[in-house]
Formats: structure tokens, sequence, C-alpha cells
């Protein structure tokens, strides 16, 4: 559920469009009154319309996991920048993680991400660390989406097993980083089992973030748990041949794979319950020190890329992946369809108007991209809650007019 948003915006019938029904592509015109899709019909009517003549009308991409930075860290992104980065590729709603500095993981330091965020131009969750088990359910209430990604390698087995035991009490999600260190090396096999065997007498909801390997993905079928996990663009695009290339700037976590981990995840793709970018930009000047940190800039890519391949995927496959269910597994509410009385969040594309990844093209404060060279197709327009916020290269949002979206334990 989001919190309320004050807004001058009346009737906007859009004209000329296709949406995706099922796995098929039909004439519709969308009515838009309010924050809200009023109506889809063949024929719409409002003083204000918008012509779609030649695109697809796509719901907004709904990205689960993103690092916004801000804070201490505001040089490499802020949540104005990020969240412009994020419309400029077609997501309008964010969850963003807690590991900033300082983390997420009390009433204090939520009341801080929260004072930041409020300058993001799209919706957005916050997640919470685990680090305080005392204040779980706490965090839970005053609204947090989900905790985690809790990273598995920083994380006592006993630390984790009483987390997911209240996360399970008090009905949330817990968003894992399931590598483990085994004789020094991370290990995301072993990593995916430990966490299922932590939670099987438990039974909690797990989210298993950027898994990498087709061994991850086969092992997570092994178990019936409620558990789904993502998959990343730079996992499914990229692989450690790209590594001599990129340099510092292929360093992530997980690291980039083998060829075989890539063909696997795209073979096995109709088992990935979502794609979600990882959005986590350094500067230049952060990457290029000796000992460079891991991440990698996303949100702008995540949806271009898939759309790049949606002869292979499938535009209802693709919604799926990058709108529905991301949105259906966090409870975002209105959120991830082209639907009467979902927000209407939505993307315009040409699936014809393909363009070659550059940086000049990005927005976001990290100035550098691992897909550089590589085909996207980047919407022409992003509306968030019925407000145009992206049009032709330009923000048509000032800071501020995105809103906060709260777990099931709190309610408006």
């Amino acid at each position: 559920m989001s919190s309320s948003h004050d807004a001058d915006i009346k009737e906007t019938a859009i004209r000329n469009a296709k949406i995706v029904v099922g796995s098929q592509l039909v004439e519709a015109e969308i009515l838009v009154r309010g924050h809200k899709i009023a109506r889809v019909a063949k024929q719409v009517n409002a003083e204000r319309t918008l012509d779609a003549e030649g695109q697809i009308v796509l719901p907004g991409a709904v990205d689960v996991h993103v690092h916004f930075r801000d804070l201490a860290e505001s040089y490499k992104e802020d949540w104005y920048t990020g969240s412009c980065a994020a419309v400029a590729g077609g997501v309008t709603t964010v969850i963003d993680q807690p590991n900033t500095k300082p983390p997420v993981l009390d009433k204090k330091s939520l009341a801080d991400k929260q004072a930041v965020a409020r300058k993001s131009i799209v919706d957005y969750g916050i997640n919470a660390a685990i680090d305080k088990l005392d204040k779980l359910e706490l965090l839970w209430n005053l609204g947090v989406t989900a905790f985690g990604e809790i990273f598995l390698q920083q994380t006592s087995h006993v630390d984790l097993l009483q987390a997911l035991q209240t996360i399970k009490r008090i009905g949330a999600i817990a968003c894992v980083h399931a590598e483990q260190n085994i004789d020094g090396v991370p290990n995301e096999v072993q990593g995916v089992r430990a966490v299922l065997n932590i939670n099987q007498a438990i039974g909690a909801k797990v989210h298993i973030s950027h898994l990498s390997t087709a061994a991850g993905l086969y092992l997570l079928g092994l178990y019936a748990q409620d558990i789904t996990c993502e998959v990343t663009p730079h996992h499914l695009f990229l692989s450690e041949g790209d590594r001599a290339r990129l340099g510092p700037f292929a360093v992530m976590d997980p690291p980039l794979r083998s060829q075989k981990d890539v063909r696997g995840l795209w073979t096995n793709l109709n088992y990935v319950d979502m794609v979600a970018s990882d959005h986590a930009p350094h500067s230049i000047a952060d990457k290029k020190k000796p000992s460079p940190p891991p991440g990698v800039p996303g949100v702008q890519t995540l949806l271009p890329l898939l759309l790049s391949r949606v002869d292979r995927i499938g535009l209802g496959r693709l919604i799926e992946l990058a709108c529905f269910r991301p949105a259906a597994r966090f409870n975002l509410e209105g959120k991830g369809a082209v639907a009467e009385g979902f927000d209407a969040d939505l993307t315009f594309v040409n699936l014809k108007d393909r363009k070659i990844i550059t940086p000049s093209i990005l927005q976001g404060k990290s100035g550098w991209t691992p897909f550089e060279g590589l085909e996207a197709i980047f919407p022409s327009l992003t509306m968030v809650r019925g407000k145009i916020v992206y049009r032709d290269g330009l923000i048509m949002a000032k800071e501020g007019w995105g809103t906060q979206l709260f777990g099931s334990g709190k309610a408006d």
C-alpha cells in the first residue's frame, strides 16, 4: 500500500496504443484518471489525449533490487539521480537495499533513509537489515518492504535462523545474498543449500537475490518451500569472458560467471521468478582504485536490455519477469499491470527503435556502464501514477513525485 500523494491530474485518454494481453498484442485505449487506470477498452474519452501511435504501452518495470546510495555516499548516487535513471529505462517502482552508510537497522536509520528517499520521482520501498534482531517487528510495523539483502557470508547461521523465525511470524519476506565461503571462496550453490536447509523447518518467505549460476537455479527447484529468485542483466548479458575487456568495471558480487552458466540461465528462464538490476553504482575513480568495490549501475538498462531480446523472451513473459511477478511477490498493490484499478505506471516503447548503449545517454552519477556497446530498446515516455516523468530524453518531473510503498505490516 502507498502513502497519499496530492496531485492535480485530470483524465487522459491514451490513443492508438498496443497492449499485451496474455501473449498477444492488441489495440486498445487507456483512460487514466488521476493516479489510476480507470478503463482499458477499444475506445475511451477524455479532454486530454496522448497519442501512442506505433508504440507498445507496457506496465512500468518494478526493480526490486537497487542501491540508491545517498547519505554518506551521495557522490555515487542519490535518490533523485537514481530515480531519473530508473524512469529513463522504464522503471517506475524500486526497492532499495539496507546496506547504505549508515545501514537501515533501527527506527532512526530508517527515518534517515526515508528523509533522503523523498527526493525520488519513482515510487519506492525500503528494506531493512537484520543486524538488530529485536528491532525486526518494529521495522516491519514502521513500513519496511522486506528484510535484506542479507549477506550470508557475514551472517551466522544462528542469526539467520532467528531472523527467519521472526520474519515468518510477522509475515514478512527475507532477501538473501546466498553465497557461502568454502575454503575462502564464495560458493553460490552451497550458499543456496545452506539457506534452504536453515529455512526448511521454518517455512519463511525467502527471496534469493541475484542468482547467477545454473546449478543454483536447479537446486531451488528441489526444495518445496516458499522461495523465489531474481537474476540480473549482468549475469544474463555478460560472462567471465568480458572481464579482460572491462577490467575493474567487471568487479561485482556475485562475480561474472561462465558462458555455460549464462546459457543455463537463459535456457531455464521459465524457472526464474523475476529480473532485477542490482543497481550498485560507483564512481569511475572508485572503480580504478587498487581494490575496486563490487557493483555496477543497471537500473536504466534493465528493461531496455530485456526488450532487445523480446523475440526470445516474449512480451508476455517479459512483463511477468520485470513487472507483474516482482510486484506480486513484494505485495506492491496496484503495480505491475496495465489493467483497471492499477496505478497508471506506464512505459511506451517502439520495438524498432534500437540504440547502442553509451554512457552519454544514461542518467545517474556513475558515468559508465558495463553494457556499453550492447543494443537496447529504451522507452520514449514513462508515466508514474498518471504523470509523465520522462519523455524523449528529458526528465519531466521535479524531485519528490515518488511515494513510499509500505510492506503489509503498515497501513496508510
